[in-house]
């Protein structure tokens, strides 16, 4: 006769264990979903340039939440724009205890890269581009560049830029780091070869012009670099180019 009752008993601690189970898995969704508002509100604010309302939403989407990759990578950002690199660092080495995407490697390997530490800037890159379905590997392989540059590794860094340039064959900013590394080797030539193919294609490259002025200078050529400044403001549509380009021009006509 004591049976049934002991059945009874089992299955209503077996239905309280579920619905406790079940409370806390509301509570953990509900946390969630408050976390990702204030994330949502956060990147909006920075999108914005709303940087004070930016920090509001994102440090109380982490007190929410602290263990969210994605919420640290975005206040990490927030902190580089606002030019404070150890706070930034800090936010980015909790983000990647956390499983987090490639493209937070890739910022933090950037970061690393800004502040001259280059050898763990090419492991957090490396990191990034383990992941074959990350869609910034241009931009990965461009700051792995960057950072066997600062290592004076000149070969590694030629060989990521155009990796960059593989993968994205019309942004040209891969090619003028490359140009820029041939001027550290003292490889001059090449290096205006460089500049100077990028602006048959793409007249109003301010950045080549510079980098070609640069080479041109050392040279003595000035006839050449006149020329390439009088084509540049006739392309040019930016008024700030071409007054930039005008006071150059007039002072070499001094």
């Amino acid at each position: 006769m004591k049976l049934p009752y002991v059945f009874i008993l089992c299955a209503t601690l077996v239905l309280s264990a579920c619905q406790s189970s079940g409370v806390q898995k509301q509570n953990e969704d509900d946390t969630k979903k408050r976390a990702s508002l204030h994330y949502s509100l956060g990147i909006d604010a920075l999108h914005k340039g709303f940087i004070p309302k930016a920090f509001e939403e994102l440090m109380l989407a982490d007190s929410i939440e602290p263990k969210n990759a994605a919420t640290l990578d975005a206040i990490a950002y927030s902190w580089r724009l606002r030019g404070n690199l150890k706070e930034a660092k800090k936010y980015y080495q909790r983000a990647i205890r956390y499983n987090p995407a490639p493209a937070t490697y890739n910022n933090y390997g950037s970061l690393l890269v800004e502040m001259g530490e280059y050898k763990e800037a090419v492991k957090q890159l490396k990191l990034a581009l383990d992941d074959p379905r990350y869609n910034k590997q241009d931009l990965a392989f461009t700051n792995l560049g960057d950072a066997y540059v600062g290592l004076q590794d000149y070969k590694s860094a030629i060989a990521a830029y155009r990796k960059a340039q593989l993968i994205a064959p019309r942004w040209t900013y891969p090619k003028l780091r490359e140009a820029s590394v041939y001027v550290a080797m003292k490889r001059p030539n090449y290096a205006q070869a460089l500049y100077e193919t990028i602006l048959r294609s793409e007249p109003t490259n301010q950045q080549a012009l510079q980098g070609l002025m640069a080479l041109l200078q050392k040279k003595g050529e000035t006839t050449a670099i006149k020329k390439h400044l009088q084509t540049f403001i006739k392309h040019t549509k930016d008024p700030l180019q071409k007054a930039w380009a005008k006071d150059e021009l007039a002072q070499l006509q001094k």
